[in-house]
């Protein structure tokens, strides 16, 4: 039956032989020279390796790209200062606003005028 040599299959390809690790390293090595700038090293660097499994791995990413997501819509990074044009334009509404007030109540004591006179 082929069944036990499936599972020594399964086995063996979870260990990686010494000549595979060298084939891996020659085509790192065939890559980094084709990249490689002149500052860079001679040598292939090294693979970090990174002890954590995939879920942490990318739990990670997530979370990071969350905290770069909520940053970028944080309130403080909504609210910016008036540009020129903003400021001219308020500065003439404002201006606009006071006129129509004054001439309101240049209007109103007209008025409290003429009513007293004709009390006279």
């Amino acid at each position: 039956m082929d069944g036990g040599d499936d599972g020594n299959l399964v086995i063996k390809k979870r260990f990686v032989t010494e000549a595979e690790l060298d084939e891996r390293r020659k085509r790192r090595q065939e890559e980094w020279e084709k990249v490689r700038k002149p500052e860079d090293p001679e040598e292939c660097p090294e693979e970090v390796y990174d002890p954590r499994s995939l879920y942490e791995r990318l739990q990670e990413q997530k979370d990071r790209k969350q905290q770069e997501y909520e940053e970028q819509f944080k309130f403080k990074n909504m609210v910016r200062g008036l540009d020129e044009d903003e400021t001219n334009f308020l500065d003439e509404v404002s201006r606009q606003q006071e006129l129509i007030e004054k001439q309101r109540r240049e209007e109103e004591l007209k008025e409290l005028k003429e009513y007293r006179i004709s009390f006279v």
